[in-house]
């Protein structure tokens, strides 16, 4: 599966130097030199249209790359922070997309063009999961989601869990989460030092459950959220930026009947399969 993170500038081999630092430098220079090189075309073609429109473009094609970069550094800043930065380069990227479109209307945009505007449009539509953080089943047997209730006042990021009653596998994420709290159940487990639940940073994922024409538990599967494979998802989107945007919907004892169903005689348990989890 293809990796639909924001393509970020590589560092130069061998520096020493931090990478944010010379990827600002790298794209400082590219910037630079895509100036003179508009600023060149109009002096060469002080009469041709597209020169014009390539040099007007150029303000708002380093807008766009430098939101997208900063977007990928997001989980550095507060957790308060967040939802304005967040807020800030998305109008940024509107902006800059609608001059963009303006400036080229009528005409076919460029594909380096289209390109920046799409990762920088999908930057901001990641910047939600920046910081995220999974809850992972860390023993080597089913572990069972307890009855918890998340108290969606606050939680004001963004949330995901598995139905109370759901029998994880091990290795498998049971929830995941970033700027607010978990549910007290989850926090407790956690904070109990059993080592039966481990916090991991990830991306955001879905957890497919395969079974049989009988019910019975065939895999797991781990994969990003751009892609749909045969199964029951199991992790329930709760929040997403402080919006309730799903609940439980089985009531606790019914859906561990079924999961206690799936996973009888299944010996040995099959191990979580993971796609390419980045989406």
């Amino acid at each position: 599966m293809s990796d639909s993170r924001p393509s970020r500038v590589p560092p130069g081999d061998g520096s020493d130097l931090p990478t944010a630092v010379v990827t600002w430098a790298t794209l400082l220079a590219r910037w630079t030199a895509l100036v003179k090189a508009g600023e060149g075309l109009v002096m060469a073609a002080p009469d041709d249209a597209d020169a014009r429109r390539w040099r007007a473009s150029i303000p708002d094609i380093v807008t766009l790359q430098s939101v997208t970069f900063a977007l990928g550094d997001l989980e550095s800043v507060a957790d308060v922070d967040r939802s304005i930065a967040r807020d800030r380069a998305d109008l940024a990227v509107t902006e800059s997309c609608g001059r963009l479109d303006e400036l080229w209307r009528g005409l076919e945009m460029p594909p380096a063009l289209l390109e920046v505007a799409s990762d920088a449009r999908q930057a901001v539509q990641l910047a939600v999961y920046a910081g995220l953080q999974w809850v992972v089943n860390a023993t080597a047997v089913p572990w069972r989601m307890p009855e918890i209730e998340p108290d969606l006042d606050r939680s004001m990021g963004t949330l995901a869990l598995m139905q109370p009653g759901t029998l994880a596998l091990p290795g498998s994420p049971v929830a995941w989460w970033t700027e607010c709290e978990l549910p007290a159940g989850l926090r407790d487990e956690i904070e109990s030092g059993q080592g039966t639940l481990e916090v991991r940073s990830g991306p955001p994922v879905q957890v497919y459950r395969q079974v049989d024409e009988q019910g019975r538990l065939v895999r797991d599967v781990v994969e990003g959220l751009d892609t749909l494979p045969v199964g029951m998802p199991l992790l329930v989107p709760i929040c997403l930026d402080g919006e309730p945007i799903g609940r439980f919907t089985v009531e606790a004892g019914a859906w561990a009947k079924v999961n206690d169903a799936a996973l009888a005689g299944v010996d040995p348990l099959p191990v979580i399969s993971e796609g390419d989890p980045r989406g």
